[in-house]
């Protein structure tokens, strides 16, 4: 009896120690961050978890990191970090972005809270990950023409209740304001729905199922 039970303890040794073995080493970034990699986890794919590093064109890295409380989106520059969105450990990566599109000195971000919440964009510059539309902007809605690409933000940025849009161009810098029609409904979605050289059109719909829709015409 003593004998099988000096078995089973030298057993149970065993496995904790080869247990240890193969736990994953954890990589860190340069700023002691954790580095935050899920594209293994299948099982997450259904949540939107699956995120990783990208290479950009020029060599920067797009990463994810984390810490006890809070995750981060960085540009990597070879070791300068440089921030580029963060939230709290709790929410999906998604919420901080993912690259959407890269041109030649600038890369498109899709932000994705999930639970049917409207999708937001940002552009950062590739050279110090400084956002093109100013601290802390974001778009609503792109399109292109020809080689330029446009978003549509509110304005102000940081409220439910805008005054007006803002159709930028991206690539020229130049910004055509709007003002908001009168009598729209509170649960508003705006889409840029084309663009041509002298014009664009914005669509108008309510979100929660108000049967509101209206499209408008603006000069550039």
């Amino acid at each position: 009896m003593l004998a099988c039970g000096l078995s089973v303890f030298v057993l149970l040794l065993l496995s904790c120690g080869q247990k240890s073995k193969s736990s994953a080493t954890v990589e860190l970034l340069p700023n002691g961050k954790r580095l935050l990699d899920t594209y293994d986890s299948a099982m997450s794919l259904y949540y939107k978890e699956v995120v990783g590093s990208d290479t950009l064109l020029d060599g920067g890295i797009t990463c994810y990191g984390e810490d006890d409380s809070m995750r981060y989106f960085y540009l990597r520059k070879g070791n300068e970090m440089h921030l580029l969105n963060q939230s709290s450990v709790y929410q999906s990566p998604w919420s901080l972005g993912v690259v959407e599109e890269e041109f030649s000195d600038f890369f498109l971000v899709r932000l994705d809270n999930g639970n049917s919440s409207p999708v937001h964009y940002q552009v950062f510059n590739k050279s110090d990950g400084s956002n093109r539309m100013g601290k802390g902007r974001w778009g609503i809605s792109i399109n292109y023409w020809k080689d330029s690409l446009f978003l549509l933000s509110h304005n102000p940025v940081v409220t439910n209740k805008p005054d007006s849009l803002v159709l930028w161009n991206i690539v020229s810098g130049r910004q055509y304001k709007s003002p908001l029609p009168s009598g729209l409904p509170d649960d508003i979605d705006f889409e840029i729905t084309a663009i041509s050289q002298h014009e664009y059109r914005i669509s108008f719909t309510s979100i929660r199922g108000n049967e509101f829709e209206l499209e408008k015409r603006y000069r550039r």
